[in-house]
């Protein structure tokens, strides 16, 4: 994402990207980004980050709780923090990572959250525009590498509810390259922009087009709703991790389709397919 706006709209010695993670070393474009070592949820670092910049491009969510690492903190209390770093430093020029499915009155915690914080960002008084991506897949994305991770290890793959939800996954070459569009695009400003390739697709198309692309064959079991849904919220209660959670499940539930595709018409570019995207790094 760095990479994709640096190319596109900022030169390399305006572009800086922070971590939270002591333990994050991974800097795929040290040429490119100077890297800041910050904490989104406790508001440290921010100030020196946004020092003389001119734009923010604010990505930060989790799919899954863990610790001080909640829904709330990483969703709306980053969020907040970061739009007053921007106001503090005069920047006024904001790109937002929300998600697609995400509403005031939205089911899971998750999407509460995400509501919260898009609040948090159309009362900031800057500039902003809202992006609501489907499922992104990439390279190090976790959820295809996660479903062909689990389908490689056993031959008969358990499928909740019977995989009928839809989803329209997006490339995370797509996304960059909208956010780098978007910098420069007047007609994007207070705008929401959903996102989604153009597939459509149930969660079991999914899983057969990733079983085909590892070019393996597999039995597929319905694990009804209903069935699971008591020992994930158990397991949720005990703090025993389990391989889906309580808002996962919820979400999973789920239609994740683009509503309005006004957004997408703006940015005017043709999306990746999922099966071509994905033959890239399985």
């Amino acid at each position: 994402m760095v990479r994709q706006a640096v190319r596109q709209a900022h030169g390399p010695e305006q572009s800086r990207r922070t971590t939270h993670d002591p333990g994050d070393n991974n800097l795929p474009i040290k040429e490119q980004a100077e890297h800041i070592k910050g904490n989104v949820i406790t508001g440290e670092g921010l100030d020196e980050l946004m020092e003389g910049k001119d734009a923010l491009i604010h990505l930060v969510g989790i799919i899954r709780e863990k610790g001080e690492n909640t829904f709330e903190a990483a969703h709306h209390r980053a969020a907040v923090n970061v739009l007053g770093a921007a106001g503090r430093n005069n920047i006024d020029r904001i790109l937002h990572m929300s998600a697609l499915g995400t509403r005031a009155d939205g089911v899971s915690n998750y999407h509460k959250t995400k509501w919260k914080g898009e609040e948090a960002v159309r009362a900031s008084g800057l500039s902003w525009t809202i992006f609501r991506p489907s499922i992104i897949f990439g390279p190090r994305d976790e959820f295809v590498n996660m479903l062909a991770k689990a389908m490689k290890k056993t031959p008969v793959f358990p499928v909740i509810g019977g995989g009928k939800n839809l989803m329209q996954p997006v490339s995370v070459k797509d996304v960059a390259r909208a956010y780098g569009d978007a910098l420069e695009e007047e007609r994007a400003i207070e705008k929401v922009i959903e996102m989604g390739g153009p597939d459509i697709l149930t969660f079991m198309d999914i899983i057969k087009i990733i079983a085909q692309t590892l070019n393996i064959k597999r039995k597929y079991i319905n694990i009804p709703v209903s069935l699971i849904r008591p020992f994930v919220r158990l397991s949720d209660a005990v703090k025993i991790p389990a391989p889906i959670s309580t808002d996962q499940l919820i979400m999973l539930c789920e239609d994740n389709i683009v509503m309005d595709t006004s957004g997408m018409e703006l940015l005017g570019f043709r999306f990746m397919r999922f099966a071509d995207g994905i033959r890239e790094y399985l």
